[in-house]
């Protein structure tokens, strides 16, 4: 038995919103403070963790980045860095989707035609922005 995977395609999007959502509160940092910037570093943080769990196909190993993603979740809302618990939520967003994978065990599919287009998409998307830097 093969253990259970997570396409990027799957998770990007959220990946998305929450660093738009850390670019939007560092332009407005005069309201925000450092809320921006914390959320920013999350959602940094997030991304390596997923890109150590990813193949070449942008298919994340489950298990493995959901206990990484968790443990950073904890390691935020343990430490003095997240005062206000702005990176502990960004981290908590981007694990839903793992976490309802995770809950239904199914992972990706690996009907061909879907794997196939799958892969290119994951491919673009590992090649832009926020997934580059």
């Amino acid at each position: 038995m093969t253990s259970a995977t997570l396409s990027i395609c799957d998770i990007d999007e959220v990946v998305r919103r929450e660093a738009d959502e850390a670019a939007k509160k560092s332009e407005d940092a005069w309201y925000w403070g450092a809320v921006g910037s914390q959320q920013a570093h999350a959602v940094h943080c997030a991304i390596g963790i997923i890109r150590q769990h990813l193949d070449e196909n942008g298919t994340v190993a489950l298990e493995p980045c959901l206990a990484a993603l968790r443990h950073q979740r904890q390691t935020f809302i343990e430490g003095s860095y997240d005062t206000d618990g702005y990176a502990a939520a960004t981290i908590w967003a981007i694990l839903q989707p793992f976490e309802a994978a995770f809950a239904s065990n199914t992972g990706t599919g690996n009907f061909r035609l879907r794997a196939f287009l799958r892969k290119r998409r994951a491919r673009r998307i590992l090649a832009s922005s926020p997934w580059t830097g």
